[in-house]
């Protein structure tokens, strides 16, 4: 019985310590996205010149 208990702590401390890990990962990735996401949304909101359309004639 105290080996089946210690089993099932080792193997719930194996499951969050991967989840830990997987949420770690997760996490260390958002700046990246932001920077990103900002990257587009700057450039859809630059103004570009007239690419020959009916007003550049």
């Amino acid at each position: 019985m105290d080996l089946q208990i210690t089993l099932a702590i080792l193997g719930v401390a194996g499951v969050v310590s991967a989840a830990l890990s997987a949420l770690k990962g997760l996490l260390d990735q958002v700046p990246d996205v932001i920077r990103s996401w900002r990257r587009v949304v700057d450039e859809a909101r630059r103004p570009r010149p007239d690419d020959g359309g009916d007003s550049a004639r």
